[in-house]
């Protein structure tokens, strides 16, 4: 029932409100001292420590009129304060609270002679002003601001809610943007430069993160809007981020952000490191819930500009407000809580859209930085904190030769291409038939945001007026991006005639971007038109098999993809052989790591990091394992023997949080297909024993279960809706039995010894660890009760508890409560032994019982088996 100190730690405070116990657990000691590493010709200096003012931890700043600086508490109020002379520092009376009610604020900015505030604080029936965007003035003109309003209410909280704003170049308009648990008003939806009717857009049903992250939350994820100064107009710009939570302009005016990765999905084939964006008029950059983000090569999605490693994105500040050398002026500063580290991002023109060039530019250990600005002195003003840990305001100072700031300006070339990008953009929101002209004479453009905002012009334009026109054209590039947007615009009466477009346009003769384009419109078509007709499935199927399987992992992806779900001849079989060439060769994913050293600056988060280095996963062989779970035909049983045999070779290796447990939920959804008659034995195969043999004196579940995840576990036991049931001694205790806990676990002297006794679990490990283990017990297994992993010199593997042993042979009980399953092995026979990855413990007992059942299972583990524990005695 172990679970890692160390995973908890990971959890952030993302499950169950945990915060509290978390950020106790992350904070750091006040008087503890700061690794740093300065850049050359720079000064740093320490200004304020507000946690030793009763001042919180400060996550937002913003630059005021003159030298003034306001600064918020993640969980409290808005501060303000004159930036101290050179070689001097805040005292508290410096820093003093606005005398209005409002805080919590993750983002600030002061533009027309405003405040703006975004709120990040859940609206319940005693809060005032919850999350939203509000505009604080000064009515009376007297120096202090006196006025609260309300711009937009938000429906999102936490560290995925409302974020960060910044001025537009022209000083006009302001744009926020929102994590991805922050939903979309309707006042965006319906003024939206993102054709609104997004969706999940995946051809199988998306596996949900095993632990419940994010699992309610569907399209379009986190996003960006902008916004008048009054707030009367308001407009949707870009979508499609998991948890980005600033923005900024380059000197060329164009927009970026840096948004944050899903850590827990290291290893997995769907994971994605952080990364930098340009976010442009109607683009969508491709999160999905789970596995089912988008691959950055999908053509209804924009690649990011620079992808870093692994972290946790706060600020993002462009290096032409700050009075430092040239080099930094059309870049941008992005900041990483998780490891201290402060990166330049110097970029580069590439066509319309730009690459960057990342160095780091200042770092420290420990260093949760937080949010930065330049001051009107031109000098870096940042903060560290969040999550109530210690906080320090700095100001980072230039002090080598002075270097005259020259206009920064790309290539000619670069400029003409974002001008004609922008020309298109007009027409993200404006029906016309120039619209339409323009759009078509650039779906083929080289460039792939100019094709991008061409295909999104097209889509705002009435398919009528254009339909014609897709059935006369003869270029492949432009009849491929036009079928994307007629799959995402038109409807199924449609399918069929674009389907013919798409058929004589071959394959292998496209460049790879095209190939990759090509097979998404066809998974594009079926996703949002409905499976095909006999007809129509039968040439796709032919024309798509003459290139699988390919020798490229992008496009052998894809194929695989459309041929299972058109249950192409043989697939199954294809697929299978895909899979062990793939473990064979461990082939891991294109996800690029951080350095040992970096790693070292987070003590949280660093070991797993180089765990996951030191054992990664084949990435690449998951992709079709994955895959494979959705095949229900074409199965034989050598090829179903291999399939979930290959489940011991995957959770040998290390992954992040939700690696383990989402492997198993694969495995389990996999077991679905098989037959009843043989569920039993491919059970046994890949190392799950069925218990049900063993439960004929045991009471039944009252039931009925489900299948849940650990949020919804998490959720009945300590959540609002089972808040005011009582737990029972008497029902705990028969849940214990029902659940089948007592075959393998002793409480008080009742039950077997097959794994650890429980008496004492609960003075040892907490709510959360107990409830993990219980979900997920294969993240960890004590080597006191690890089956034995026998791998056979003819590639098969058994797994189970070793019952006897002789000289030659082993016997080997893969099912502990059943002896008729007992079989020898011959130890000339065996390659090698180790400890099993799977765990003793079956996945999914609880899915057994009800709610209330799972409540007083958890109550009666708390209490250690004892009716006269509080938990019983002591309910309110």
């Amino acid at each position: 029932m172990r679970y890692a100190v160390l995973l908890l730690l990971l959890l952030g405070c993302l499950f169950f409100s945990c915060k509290n116990d978390a950020s106790e657990k992350l904070a750091m000691d006040n008087s503890k001292e700061i690794n740093f590493n300065i850049p050359t010709d720079f000064v740093l200096e320490e200004l304020y420590r507000p946690s030793e003012h009763n001042q919180g931890s400060w996550v937002a700043m913003a630059r005021g009129t003159g030298n003034t600086i306001y600064s918020c508490d993640q969980y409290g109020k808005i501060y303000y304060f004159k930036a101290p002379a050179i070689g001097e520092t805040l005292k508290n009376v410096d820093v003093q609270p606005l005398n209005l009610e409002i805080g919590e604020a993750h983002g600030l900015l002061w533009a027309h002679n405003s405040l703006y505030v975004a709120v990040n604080k859940r609206w319940q029936d005693d809060v005032k002003n919850g999350s939203g965007i509000y505009r604080l003035t000064d009515t009376d003109a007297d120096g202090s601001l006196d006025t609260v309003k309300i711009l937009l209410k938000l429906d999102g909280a936490g560290e995925h809610g409302p974020h960060s704003f910044v001025l537009a170049p022209d000083g006009k308009e302001i744009y926020f943007i929102a994590g991805n648990h922050t939903s979309v008003p309707d006042q965006l939806k319906e003024n939206s430069r993102i054709p609104n009717n997004w969706d999940e857009d995946n051809l199988f049903e998306p596996y949900l993160d095993a632990r419940g992250h994010a699992n309610d939350i569907k399209a379009p994820g986190g996003w960006v809007c902008k916004f008048n100064p009054e707030g009367t107009e308001w407009e949707l710009i870009s979508a499609g981020y998991r948890n980005p939570f600033d923005i900024a302009f380059n000197a060329d005016g164009e927009l970026f952000t840096y948004d944050a990765d899903m850590e827990w999905d290291i290893g997995m084939p769907w994971y994605r490191p952080t990364r930098i964006c340009h976010v442009t008029s109607g683009s969508e950059y491709g999160w999905r819930t789970g596995s089912g983000k988008w691959p950055a090569y999908y053509p209804d999605a924009l690649p990011a500009v620079h992808n870093l490693e692994q972290g946790s994105p706060t600020a993002v500040l462009s290096g032409q407000e700050l009075n430092f050398p040239d080099t930094y002026s059309n870049g941008l500063f992005v900041m990483d809580w998780s490891f201290g580290t402060i990166y330049f991002a110097d970029l580069k023109a590439k066509g319309s859209s730009y690459t960057a060039e990342r160095r780091e530019f200042l770092s420290g250990t420990p260093l949760p930085l937080t949010d930065m600005i330049a001051g009107t002195d031109g000098h870096l003003y940042f903060a560290t904190g969040g999550r109530r840990i210690d906080s320090r305001l700095f100001r980072l100072r230039y002090i080598g030769e002075n270097q005259q700031k020259k206009e920064t300006s790309s290539y000619a070339k670069e400029g003409k291409l974002r001008e004609l990008r922008h020309s298109l953009e007009t027409y993200h929101k404006e029906q016309t038939p120039k619209a339409i002209e323009t759009a078509w004479s650039n779906l083929d453009h080289e460039d792939r945001f100019i094709r991008y905002a061409a295909r999104i012009a097209l889509e705002h334009q009435s398919i009528n007026q254009w339909f014609s026109t897709f059935l006369e054209e003869k270029n492949p590039k432009k009849i491929i991006e036009a079928s994307i947007a007629l799959a995402r615009q038109g409807d199924a009466s449609q399918q069929s005639k674009i389907l013919k477009k798409l058929a004589p346009i071959p394959l292998q003769n496209q460049s790879m971007e095209q190939q990759l384009n090509l097979l998404r419109a066809y998974q594009l078509l079926f996703i949002r038109m409905g499976e095909p007709n006999d007809t129509d499935k039968k040439a796709a199927v032919k024309k798509l098999k003459t290139s699988f399987p390919n020798t490229s992992n992008d496009i052998n992806r894809e194929l695989a993809q459309l041929l299972l779900y058109l249950k192409a001849d043989n697939i199954t079989q294809e697929l299978v052989a895909l899979l062990q060439r793939h473990t064979e060769e461990g082939t891991a994913g294109k996800s690029e790591f951080l350095s040992e050293a970096i790693t070292k600056r987070s003590e949280q988060y660093g070991p797993l990091i180089r765990e996951i280095i030191a054992k990664m996963p084949p990435t690449e062989a998951i992709y079709y394992g994955v895959l494979l779970s959705h095949a229900d035909k074409g199965w034989t049983k050598e090829a179903r023997a291999s399939y979930f045999q290959w489940f011991y070779d995957v959770l040998n290796a290390k992954g992040g949080l939700s690696f383990k447990p989402g492997m198993e939920n694969i495995r389990l959804a996999a077991m679905i297909h098989v037959p009843d008659s043989k569920k039993e034995y491919f059970q046994e195969l890949s190392g799950v024993y069925s218990p049900e043999s063993a439960v004929a004196d045991l009471p039944a579940p009252i039931g009925p279960g489900q299948q849940y995840s650990a949020n919804e576990i998490g959720s009945v036991v300590w959540g609002a809706e089972l808040a005011d049931y009582k737990v029972n001694f008497e029902k705990g205790q028969r849940a214990f039995q029902a659940g089948m806990c007592i075959l393998c676990h002793r409480i008080r002297g009742e039950g077997a010894a097959v794994g650890p006794d429980l008496t004492q679990a609960h003075t040892k490990f907490n709510n959360y660890e107990m409830l993990f283990a219980t979900y997920s017990p294969n993240d960890e297994i004590s080597d006191q009760y690890a089956n034995t992993l026998f791998h056979l010199k003819d590639g098969k593997k058994v797994s189970g508890r070793i019952k006897s042993e002789t000289d030659d042979t082993v016997t080997v009980m893969p099912n502990p409560f059943n002896d008729s399953y007992a079989f020898k092995v011959l130890k000339e026979k065996v390659d090698k032994r180790e400890a099993s990855p799977l765990s003793p413990m079956p996945s999914g007992l609880l899915n057994r019982l009800n709610a209330k059942e799972i409540k007083d299972l958890f109550a009666y583990l708390q209490a250690g088996g004892s009716k006269d524990h509080e938990v019983f005695t002591q309910q309110n």
